[in-house]
């Protein structure tokens, strides 16, 4: 569980990052730099999504018959 929750900071991380620096660059007129940072968005995506699941299925479950 504990993996998960990482992973979900993490794509949070990479996502946030990517967008500010990645349009920061790009109204700089550094496109290049800016197609680089934009790139990390949806891995930054792809890694929260694959946290979340990782978290939902590695939680205990409460209501055990």
């Amino acid at each position: 569980m504990r993996t998960g929750r990482l992973a979900v900071y993490s794509g949070i991380a990479m996502t946030t990052a990517g967008l500010v620096v990645g349009f920061t660059a790009m109204f700089m007129g550094k496109q290049e730099m800016a197609i680089n940072w934009l790139t990390l968005v949806p891995f930054g995506f792809v890694i929260m999504l694959a946290g979340t699941v990782a978290a939902q299925l590695g939680r205990r479950s409460d209501d055990e018959n």
